[in-house]
C-alpha cells in the first residue's frame, strides 16, 4: 500500500555554475537557497516584452540536448549544467536537489544543485517518465514501460510500494495503468496519474482508492496532468497543433487553449502548470520555448525561447521537456 503522499513542492531554486564544469560554485551568495536561486544580472533575454514579475521564482528547464538551465523571471541564465539525456527534471522540497528521470537508461537520479554530486540512483525501472520528491522525502515515479507507479525511499535506498506493473498495461487503476506518463502528488495525500494510451487522468486517495477517473476522449497523447486549486486539473495535449486544458474532477472543461495557427499555436506541449495567480506555465517543446498564458485573455504574457528556433545562447532553448519553479528552500 502506498504510504501517505504529501503535496508536491513545485517551486525551485537555481545556481551559478559553468555549463558542464562539474565543479561546485565558490561565489559567496547573499541570496537564500541554492545557486540556482540567484536573482540574475545583466540584460533580459525574454522573447516577449511581457511582465518580468509574472514568475514568482526562477525556472529550471530541462532540454532534450542534455542541458539543465535555470532562468530568472527577467530572462537571465543564472545556472546551467550538462546532464545526460534527461527526460524530465523536478526540484526537491529544499530547492537544493534535482530529481532526474532518464527514460532511455531506465533510471532515476538525484543530483545536488551546488556541487553536482549524484546522491541517489534507482535503476529497477523501465522507461520512467516523471519522478517527484514528496514533502516527506520519498520519490514517486511514473514508470511507463512497466505500466507502474513506484514509491521509492532514497533514505532506505529501495522501493516502498508499487501500484500496477506485472506486465499488465490496461486502464484499471490502481491495479493497472495504461503506460503512465506522469504521477504527481496533490493536496491531502492524493496522487494524479496520467495514462497515455488510451488517455485517462486518475485521482487516487492517500490510501490508493480511486476518487476520480476521467477519459480524455479523442486525445492522441495526454501529458503530465496535475491538480490545482480545490478541485481543478490541468493537462497538455502533446500533438501539433497541441493544446492545454483545465477541467474539473468530473471531466467538465473549464478552459482550453489550442489555437491552430499564429504565434500562439502550440507544438507538442509537454507540460502545463497553473501558477498561484491563475496564469498558466506551458513547456512548448516543439516550438523551443516556455511561455506563460493569461487564461482571461489567452495572451502570452511571458516567453523564454525564440519560437521554432532552437539554440543554447542566452534567450534560446532547444526542445525543452520540463520546467519547474525552484523554491528558495532550506538546507
Amino acid at each position: 500500500m502506498f504510504l501517505r503522499l504529501t503535496t508536491l513542492a513545485v517551486a525551485g531554486a537555481l545556481t551559478l555554475a559553468a555549463c558542464g564544469s562539474g565543479a561546485p560554485t565558490t561565489t559567496e551568495r547573499p541570496w537564500p537557497g541554492s545557486a540556482a536561486t540567484h536573482p540574475g544580472r545583466g540584460p533580459s533575454h525574454l522573447s516577449v516584452a511581457g511582465d518580468t514579475q509574472v514568475l514568482p521564482l526562477n525556472l529550471l528547464v530541462a532540454e532534450r540536448d542534455d542541458r539543465l538551465v535555470s532562468i530568472s523571471p527577467r530572462g537571465q541564465i543564472v545556472w546551467q549544467l550538462r546532464q545526460g539525456d534527461p527526460t524530465q527534471v523536478f526540484v526537491s522540497r529544499t530547492g537544493r536537489t534535482l530529481v532526474i528521470t532518464e527514460s532511455q537508461r531506465s533510471l532515476v537520479a538525484m543530483r545536488r544543485v551546488d556541487n553536482h554530486q549524484v546522491s541517489f540512483v534507482y535503476r529497477r525501472l523501465d522507461e520512467p517518465e516523471t519522478a517527484v520528491e514528496t514533502a516527506s522525502g520519498q520519490v514517486v515515479i511514473a514508470d511507463s514501460g512497466s505500466c507502474a507507479v513506484v514509491l521509492v525511499s532514497p533514505a532506505a535506498r529501495r522501493a516502498l510500494s508499487t501500484l500496477g506493473g506485472a506486465g499488465v498495461c490496461v486502464h484499471d487503476p490502481p491495479r493497472a495503468f495504461a503506460h503512465p506518463d506522469a504521477a504527481f502528488p496533490a493536496a491531502d495525500g492524493e496522487l494524479v496519474v496520467t495514462e497515455r494510451d488510451p488517455a485517462w487522468i486518475d485521482v487516487l486517495s492517500a490510501r490508493d482508492r480511486v476518487l476520480d477517473t476521467i477519459r480524455l476522449s479523442g486525445w492522441s497523447e495526454a501529458s503530465d496532468a496535475s491538480a490545482f486549486g480545490r478541485s481543478g486539473l490541468i493537462v497538455a495535449e502533446r500533438r501539433d497543433p497541441g493544446a492545454v486544458e483545465e477541467l474539473d474532477r468530473s471531466g467538465v472543461p473549464l478552459w482550453r487553449y489550442g489555437p491552430s495557427a499564429g504565434t500562439g499555436e502550440l507544438d507538442r506541449p509537454a507540460l502545463a502548470r497553473v501558477l498561484a495567480d491563475g496564469d498558466v506555465l506551458v513547456v512548448d517543446s516543439g516550438n523551443d520555448r516556455v511561455i506563460v498564458l493569461d487564461p482571461k485573455t489567452d495572451a502570452i504574457v511571458w516567453q523564454y525561447g525564440h519560437t521554432g528556433i532552437a539554440g543554447t545562447r542566452p534567450g534560446y532553448l532547444d526542445d525543452p521537456l520540463s520546467a519547474t519553479l525552484v523554491p528558495l528552500g532550506g538546507a
